[in-house]
């Protein structure tokens, strides 16, 4: 059942991790980003060092469990060199007895779902299930990779309204039995990155979640209440995708579309992870709760409180104060990170980095 889009089970892992090892495209990949100039000119003996070296560690490996055991050090060094201060806050009020789904803002396609594990991992919570689409898996090592790391798939590649349909009651169904099998969920508040960080959930995010209760005959509020929704505000100082994210927004404002090469979300996954982010904050708030059959309710519930715990940067507000000038940013340290960058460009960039202070002052307007 969910075989098509299910993570991987504790009885594959071997199986999977053999397949890795025989992968020529993967030990290349790992070989390049281990050694990256010795690889150029001695592939084929660090092709073998890691194949050896691979080979030795997977023998040790049995369950999902023990793969994110062994990823959780190389985790670790990778925050510590890409983040200058991580801050986690708000899971000490959750229950570890209750079972979740974590909703946040999309910012980053790799860096999210992985912060959010990390920090549960961290502070002795179990684990999520990860969302993520089918665009990302074009290459098969990093589909296994994502699967071995408890993500599952979203079909967004279909076309046909049956097809979609039938995809999106299934993927609720997952969903609904993760839950039902204590095992927690984390899912975007949208379909893809907020490019231009308006962070806004989408109802149709909160409508697909529902499907399944709404075939058992529940009411779209007992199935949010079902799914224990806890909102979950990402921030960060300096986004590594940033100029690129910037240059689509440019491209579609002009054009009016924007074609995406072959490889762009995988090559966006690794900037995104190898990329300097600065300060960085999680927060994880309180379950939803709220009595309402109306998804944009809901959707205004969670949006709240993303909003009220974002953590606003020294970035975020020179941004904000010079877009309400109708001037530039005058730090050096902006002028150094985008000094190459045309003017249409870096005004896209100033209005992306002054949004989370919009938004943030947009929940006290609303509570007066």
């Amino acid at each position: 059942m969910f075989d098509d889009i299910r993570a991987y089970s504790d009885h594959e892992v071997s199986d999977v991790l053999k397949s890795l090892i025989n992968d020529v495209e993967f030990i290349d990949f790992i070989a390049k980003q281990r050694y990256p100039k010795l690889s150029r000119y001695l592939p084929r003996w660090t092709q073998k060092r890691i194949h050896t070296g691979l080979s030795s560690k997977f023998q040790k490996i049995h369950s999902i469990d023990d793969w994110q055991q062994q990823l959780a050090p190389h985790v670790k060094s990778l925050l510590e060199t890409t983040i200058s201060e991580l801050r986690i806050t708000g899971l000490e009020s959750l229950d570890k007895a209750q079972t979740y789904l974590f909703m946040s803002n999309h910012r980053d396609i790799a860096m999210d779902p992985l912060l959010v594990n990390y920090a549960l991992l961290q502070s002795g919570h179990a684990t999520s299930k990860v969302a993520i689409g089918d665009n990302l898996l074009g290459r098969e090592f990093v589909a296994h990779i994502m699967r071995l790391n408890k993500s599952f798939i979203v079909k967004r590649s279909l076309n046909g309204v049956r097809e979609k349909l039938k995809a999106a009651q299934n993927l609720s169904a997952y969903i609904h039995d993760c839950i039902k099998q204590n095992q927690h969920v984390w899912i975007a508040q949208r379909e893809g990155r907020a490019k231009d960080n308006f962070d806004q959930t989408e109802s149709a995010v909160l409508k697909m979640l529902h499907l399944a209760g709404k075939k058992l005959g529940w009411s779209f509020n007992q199935s949010m209440h079902y799914l224990n929704i806890v909102p979950v505000s990402i921030s960060y100082e300096w986004d590594p995708c940033d100029v690129d994210k910037a240059k689509q927004l440019h491209a579609e404002s002009t054009s009016g579309h924007y074609e995406k090469h072959a490889d762009e979300d995988f090559m966006s996954i690794l900037k995104g992870l190898k990329g300097y982010k600065g300060k960085v904050r999680i927060h994880f708030s309180e379950p939803v709760k709220l009595e309402s059959d109306h998804a944009k309710d809901w959707c205004h519930a969670v949006d709240q409180a993303i909003y009220s715990k974002y953590e606003l940067f020294d970035v975020n507000y020179a941004a904000h104060d010079a877009c309400q000038s109708q001037s530039s940013i005058a730090s050096l340290t902006w002028r150094k990170r985008f000094k190459s960058q045309p003017s249409s460009v870096l005004s896209i960039l100033q209005k992306n980095y002054a949004k989370p202070v919009e938004l943030a002052q947009s929940v006290e307007e609303h509570k007066n």
